[in-house]
């Protein structure tokens, strides 16, 4: 059985899944580039297993509540455990005139909150936010370790976020 989640590996989605997967080691782990391709596509995984964040956030804006309403015909949720998030910064490239802010959409009311002047671009992860960040941007809300230490970031707030991670059967 395979337990599909956001990748890359360095995802804490990817972190998450090899958590639950050292209790569960019948699971395979499977990655998906967005949790809006693997909630678009349910009915190809029928017999595996989801394993999502609680604070997930659709691109449209849909919440996590949302969304476990939305697919209870498709989605059983049989499972759920606490996994610490890696730490998380919000840096700014001060180099960088612009005012683009590269962050996933669960973190998009965070980074208006500190930062409202910013021009939200949003990714589908974090990993994605630090690379468009790097790219043009010179504001992100990323794990720290996404980003090199040879830049001149400023650093305005770190956290240590504990999770909820939700399992669910894929009926």
């Amino acid at each position: 059985m395979k337990l599909h989640t956001l990748g890359p590996a360095e995802t804490d989605s990817a972190a998450a899944a090899a958590q639950y997967c050292q209790t569960h080691p019948a699971l395979q782990v499977a990655y998906h580039p967005s949790f809006e391709e693997l909630y678009a596509h349910l009915t190809k995984y029928r017999g595996d297993q989801l394993l999502v964040p609680a604070a997930y956030q659709s691109p449209a804006g849909l919440s996590w509540g949302q969304l476990h309403y939305r697919y209870l015909a498709a989605l059983t949720l049989v499972d759920g455990f606490l996994y610490e998030l890696a730490p998380l910064v919000l840096a700014e490239l001060p180099t960088r005139a612009n005012q683009r802010a590269y962050v996933h959409p669960a973190n998009a009311d965070l980074l208006r909150q500190l930062i409202p002047t910013a021009e939200i671009c949003l990714c589908p992860s974090k990993i994605t936010a630090a690379d468009q960040f790097l790219a043009d941007g010179r504001y992100v809300i990323t794990s720290q370790a996404a980003l090199p230490t040879h830049l001149p970031l400023r650093i305005h707030q770190r956290w240590t976020v504990p999770m909820l991670w939700s399992v669910y059967l894929i009926n």
